[in-house]
């Protein structure tokens, strides 16, 4: 029976494959040029071609009547009735251009963010409040996206072999020079915005438009919530500390505000746990945010935003060989006046003008510094949808920065302990940089995508002008898939540091890098997955210098691969991210191209959840990095006069520390309180649990050293201990 089946298939398939009729054609649009890789299928048989360069296609058909679909991104789509039979006539196909918006494709390189109806793995509030790990701060949080290759557990952006100070940071448009807590020379710990207050983040680690200046490597830009219609308290705790948060339509779909208060002290964490540090004063903050919204018009707002932040801390702290007591306090306040406006259907405009001043007193040994800083930014920029195929945009921009910094460094580095010798710092530079830029959105054929941009910026001491091209290409290559390249230049002024006028160089340039940048994207409605090669080359660095203290003579390169998968299926989702990176630079008092001490070469990290019934929710995060660069003790002399060791230093930045990694699991429950004790039923409300450092692996941070040095020891990360830390946030 089985082989008479077989006998009968095979004449079947003999039947068949004698009265196939091969179809050919050509697809073409409306100005009759080729379309390559169309879509040429007859769904009723399961069978269909792709088109090739000069858009021809093949196919088998048996004889009979059936319905050809051609398709292809960027175009209507064509079904028409076709006889096959022996000898029909080649078909011509003629596709009429129906092409996506230019506002609704993400162009952009490495960037994370919406754009459009395009979105990528966009970091929303719930985002930050769900990741493991991430103790719901913003800036932790990001940590977990590609491109960000972090030596610490802080929570400064280090981008693609960046220091944090290469990275702008703007809320609501305006520029914030310190968006951290418990802030030292790289970055701090925590964000001084609370979630609550967070609408989106706009992510770019590389390859940005011309929109964005003063930045040599990323650009985190930050949305407030703005309701309008809302009226909900929220108040949350854990063992660190609370805050009360509020959205109140005072005049609803009018006038409406959003404020967010909070307090931190790890006094009761220290005491259940222990301290890899000893607190001579508990590390103390405080933050409040607010944000006042006007809608005075359907096409028109305006909004008001207020950031204030303040933080103490006094630790034991130990530094090559000396050991004393850090102190510092620190306050910052932001306020950024935002302004929208549409006029018709085709032209917007953004504007903002924001003040920051932040002050700051540390002293540790013979080094104390009284800084105090003021940033003015204000831009204006215009959008103009001149078409489906074209989206021009323009801006002006004025920054002016004002810093003053006053204190004593000890003239030999080594050289920490009180009475040291020192020099005296009495730094007050006045930088101001306008600028303009010009881009444009633009499809150049099909489901072919660029943005073409330049801006031009003036850094005021060095009397320079700046210009910087930019370039990024997008392939569309189906609805899911998109290849992107991106280059351009970029510059950013030197830091306040180097300027001083009897130890610095006041007339030090701009800095200057190059990117280049190439990637494939694929985005569905469950999964993405992003891959990326990038080259950065930094000119006019920064490097010491014997005739003017400091010179623009240094250079470097960053070079290296991110990949990224996000995908959700059933009540899991998860993401891995992986970044690879090779760089070097020549800086400071580095003689030759040289490792930097945030160059880590491997950065990975896992974060899976899974949704229970309940409402309870399951979420771990794994990371893991390379052990952060470090220039090696190889030996020391002895200084008489002092009475002191000097240590004797091997190569800059030779040797690396420990291999990092920690595990954080994090249990979540979602409910609702009953009304009762005079108060409504409360909203959607949660409790949480968080393990840290799960296995208690003890985290190398840094090496410091005995007296001769002849012996080192380990100083550990603060979360090298496990920590459980609960909490709760209820709304109403």
């Amino acid at each position: 029976m089985k082989s008479a089946l077989v006998i009968v298939a095979a004449l079947l398939v003999a039947a068949t494959t004698a009265h196939a009729a091969r179809i050919t054609g050509l697809v073409v649009d409306g100005a009759g040029k080729p379309v390559e890789l169309a879509n040429v299928r007859v769904a009723a048989l399961r069978t269909g071609a792709v088109t090739g360069t000069d858009g021809s296609f093949s196919l088998e058909l048996p004889d009979g009547v059936f319905t050809l679909e051609v398709s292809q991104l960027g175009y209507h789509a064509v079904s028409l009735a076709v006889t096959s039979a022996p000898g029909l006539a080649p078909l011509r196909i003629v596709l009429r251009e129906e092409p996506l918006p230019v506002s609704e494709v993400v162009v952009a390189a490495s960037s994370f963010g919406k754009a459009g109806k395009s979105e990528g793995p966009t970091l929303r509030r719930l985002d930050v409040y769900t990741t493991p790990g991430g103790a719901a701060d913003m800036l932790q949080s990001l940590r977990t996206m590609p491109g960000i290759n972090a030596p610490t557990e802080g929570a400064a952006l280090y981008v693609r072999g960046g220091d944090p100070h290469e990275t702008v940071v703007r809320i609501d448009g305006g520029e914030i020079g310190h968006p951290y807590h418990y802030e030292g020379a790289s970055g701090g710990l925590f964000s001084t915005l609370d979630t609550y207050m967070l609408k989106s983040a706009f992510f770019s680690s590389g390859g940005f438009s011309a929109r964005y200046g003063g930045a040599l490597s990323g650009v985190l830009d930050v949305e407030t919530q703005d309701p309008m219609n809302i009226r909900t308290v929220s108040v949350g705790a854990n063992f660190t500390g609370g805050g009360v948060s509020a959205g109140w339509a005072l005049v609803p779909d009018r006038l409406s505000l959003v404020a967010a208060v909070r307090a931190s002290d790890i006094t009761l964490l220290d005491k259940m746990y222990g301290s890899s540090r000893e607190f001579m004063q508990a590390p103390r903050s405080t933050d409040g945010a607010a944000r006042l919204l006007w809608k005075y018009a359907p096409t028109g707002r305006l909004s008001l935003l207020y950031l204030g932040a303040r933080d103490r801390i006094a630790v034991s702290a130990h530094q090559l060989n000396y050991e004393g007591t850090f102190t510092s306090r620190t306050s910052s306040q932001l306020g950024a006046l935002q302004w929208q406006q549409a006029l018709g259907r085709a032209v917007a405009l953004r504007g903002h003008l924001a003040l920051q001043h932040y002050d700051s007193d540390w002293t540790f040994g013979a080094s104390a510094m009284d800084q105090q800083e003021v940033r003015l930014t204000g831009q204006l920029d215009a959008t103009w949808a001149a078409s489906p195929r074209h989206e021009i945009a323009t801006g002006l921009r004025f920054a002016r920065r004002a810093d003053d910094l006053l204190g004593t460094f000890p003239a030999d580095s080594t050289d920490l302990a009180p009475g040291a010798p020192v020099r005296f710092h009495d730094t007050r530079p006045r930088l101001q940089n306008p600028g303009a830029y010009l881009e444009d959105k633009i499809r150049l054929w099909g489901p072919l995508y660029a943005t073409l941009g330049a801006r031009f910026d003036r850094v005021s001491l060095a009397d320079t002008w700046t210009a910087d091209p930019r370039a990024a290409l997008a392939w569309r290559v189906d609805a899911h898939q998109t290849v992107r390249v991106a280059t351009g230049r970029y510059h950013q002024p030197a830091e306040p540091g180097y300027l001083d006028p009897v130890y610095g160089n006041p007339s030090l340039g701009p800095l200057e890098a190059d990117h280049w940048i190439a990637g494939y994207e694929w985005l569905g409605e469950e999964t993405n997955v992003r891959v990326e090669a990038y080259r950065k080359r930094y000119d006019d660095l920064v490097t010491q210098s014997s005739d003017t203290y400091y010179a623009n003579e240094g250079h470097g390169y960053a070079r290296g691969i991110d990949m990224f998968a996000r995908t959700r299926t059933g009540p899991w989702t998860g993401w891995v991210s992986y970044g690879f990176l090779d760089t070097r630079r020549r800086e400071g008092d580095a003689l030759t191209e040289t490792p930097t001490p945030y160059g880590v070469r491997h950065s990975l990290t896992l974060v899976g959840a899974v949704q229970l019934p309940g409402m309870w929710q399951l979420g771990g995060r794994f990371g893991l990095s390379s052990g952060q660069p470090y220039t090696p003790v190889t030996g020391a002399t002895y200084d008489s006069t002092r009475g002191i060791w000097h240590p004797v230093e091997g190569p800059h930045y030779s040797a690396t520390m420990p291999v990092y990694h920690r595990f954080d699991f994090r249990v979540t429950r979602l409910f609702s309180l009953p009304a009762g004790l005079g108060l409504p039923a409360s909203g959607v409300s949660v409790l949480y649990a968080e393990a840290l450092n799960v296995f208690a692996v003890p985290n190398v941070l840094e090496y410091v050293y005995n007296e001769d040095y002849s012996a080192r020891e380990e100083v550990l990360s603060y979360f090298s201990r496990r920590m459980i830390v609960a909490g709760f946030a209820l709304t109403w």
